[in-house]
């Protein structure tokens, strides 16, 4: 989405909010919470107070929406309070960090590194892994800048509004930026140089005393290494520039079993008992009223919804609370994954773990005839049974008629494929083949999804796709994973991945070649679906 469309969308949300319209305001938070996160969680780290600024940049937004005099400015206006956020923490930090425990506050939860977060929910490979590790290396300041300069080079926010968030002028703003890239390439050269094999022996002596975190010192001191060795000084030389690399990036989705939601709903379960107890005590109150126009809500209640200008009192911070949680539901659910992965060439196609609801059900399309493919296990092809009927005319020829039993359901891969080549051919594209390498890996992930209980493309011991299928026999040139986990019926699973977003540019990419298909139900009775393509080696 453009920004001139996410602007007059995010301009007819933002007059409806204003009006008091609940649903408004709930998709204002369902809409903006996704950038809000990603610029919390590249500033801090993945720091634990992550979700309080997430918070409490909603709820100050909410709170000020009627302040806000131009709807199409929100976004800026958001971002900026976001930052407001950001340097709030950063300054409780500073002063309560006077030594001991207290030192811990700026340690990111290492259970929710946003690196590791970028890397593994967007896929990324080759250069673009290498510039989101190099921002573990940037200073803190220059962390917050990276939170905006990766939405701008990613589409999502214009160079004004990043000036804006950081109330500076446009010249200081692009000054800043220059300073913060020069670092950030310092930092994908460490990164390429200690990741190296086999390792320079005289970094390996220098980096003796390392131990793994990065962190300014460290960064100037290999970097004073490479430009002084002259078998690491080239390795900076084929860097393709950062803003090329992170271009078209889709934003990190909110991951599945996110603590967010839950931090959203604990504190609007304490504010509305709060607000019970307040109102009961008060003996007012008329219950769940509903809020009128743009004055304050009629009813007193935990249950009121208080109108655009019903923002003060227990009662109006109950429904605040009440919209965060229906909004940020509506942003946390994930109900499928897709990634996409090419071998060769920089730099590498990206797509991302889309963060989507259930589209609405089609009708299922006309299955075109598909050519006999190589099936893991076909199905027997029934006998017909001939029974003989002679006529009563003795001079009559014999006949014989045929009663041919119905042929058995294709499998649901062989349904699921199907359906996937009947959109290939409205494409354009050849038909895929199931493949039973493919198969195997996709069955043994679906497999393992339902054993173990998780529902991502990398296992909990870390290995992904390529090595999945690697390890099935497959020598690919590209491969591409689709999951999801719920539907029944291969028609099911295929509507949903027909969601005009990743998960259908991979089906309907023409230069997939081969496919397979795992299915397997957990012992609560939840079916996995792992749908594995493949362009072979040429």
């Amino acid at each position: 989405m453009n920004a001139d469309v996410q602007n007059r969308t995010g301009s007819t949300l933002v007059l409806a909010a204003q009006a008091g319209d609940r649903q408004a305001q709930e998709a204002l938070v369902a809409t903006w919470l996704p950038l809000v996160y990603n610029v919390a969680g590249r500033a801090l780290g993945g720091h634990a107070d992550v979700d309080d600024v997430a918070q409490e940049t909603m709820i100050r937004a909410l709170d000020g929406l009627d302040g806000l005099r131009d709807p199409e400015s929100f976004r800026s206006w958001l971002v900026a309070i976001t930052m407001n956020q950001i340097r709030r923490r950063h300054a409780a930090g500073q002063q309560q960090a006077v030594g001991g425990l207290d030192e811990t506050w700026e340690v990111a939860d290492p259970r929710a590194d946003f690196t590791d977060l970028t890397i593994l929910r967007l896929g990324l490979s080759g250069q673009r892994r290498e510039v989101a590790e190099a921002t573990r290396w940037l200073d803190p300041d220059d962390r917050e800048l990276l939170s905006l300069w990766w939405l701008e080079a990613a589409g999502d926010l214009t160079r004004a509004e990043l000036a804006e968030a950081l109330d500076l002028s446009t010249a200081h703003t692009a000054v800043r930026v220059q300073r913060m890239k020069k670092q950030l390439e310092a930092g994908r050269v460490v990164v390429r140089a200690l990741g190296a094999y086999p390792r320079c022996p005289d970094l390996t002596e220098l980096t003796a005393g390392f131990d793994g975190t990065p962190n300014s010192v460290w960064r100037k001191r290999i970097a004073r290494h490479i430009r002084s060795c002259a078998g690491c000084d080239g390795l900076g030389r084929d860097l393709y520039p950062a803003e090329a690399l992170l271009a078209g990036l889709v934003l990190v989705p909110i991951p599945l079993g996110s603590p967010l939601l839950l931090h959203f709903q604990h504190t609007a379960a304490t504010v509305a008992a709060q607000t019970a107890a307040q109102s009961a005590a008060a003996g007012a109150g008329s219950g769940a009223g509903l809020g009128s126009g743009t004055g304050a809500g009629s009813g007193t209640g935990a249950g009121a919804h208080a109108g655009a200008g019903a923002h003060g009192g227990w009662a109006g911070t109950a429904a605040r609370k009440a919209v965060l949680v229906s909004g940020a539901a509506a942003a946390v659910a994930v109900t499928t994954l897709a990634l996409v992965w090419p071998q060769h060439g920089e730099p590498p196609q990206v797509v991302g773990p889309e963060t989507t609801a259930p589209v609405a059900a089609r009708d299922t399309p006309t299955v075109a005839a598909a050519p006999v493919a190589v099936v893991p296990s076909p199905a027997p092809t029934p006998t017909p049974t001939e029974t003989p009927t002679q006529t009563p005319t003795p001079t009559a020829t014999p006949t014989a008629t045929r009663t041919i039993s119905a042929p058995p359901a294709p499998n649901p891969e062989r349904q699921l494929v199907d359906l996937v080549n009947a959109e290939r051919a409205k494409a354009g594209c050849a038909p895929l083949r199931i493949d039973p390498r493919l198969h195997s890996a996709a069955q043994k992930h679906a497999d393992d999804m339902a054993t173990r209980g998780f529902f991502d493309h990398v296992n909990p011991d870390g290995v992904r796709t390529d090595a999945r299928i690697t390890a099935a026999g497959y020598r690919w040139s590209q491969w591409g994973e689709n999951l999801d986990r719920g539907p029944t019926t291969p028609a099911a699973v295929f509507t949903r991945w027909m969601d005009g977003g990743i998960h259908q540019s991979n089906m309907l990419d023409c230069g997939f070649k081969d496919i397979g298909v795992g299915l397997a139900t957990s012992q609560a009775g939840t079916p996995y679906w792992t749908q594995d393509l493949g362009a072979p080696m040429s």
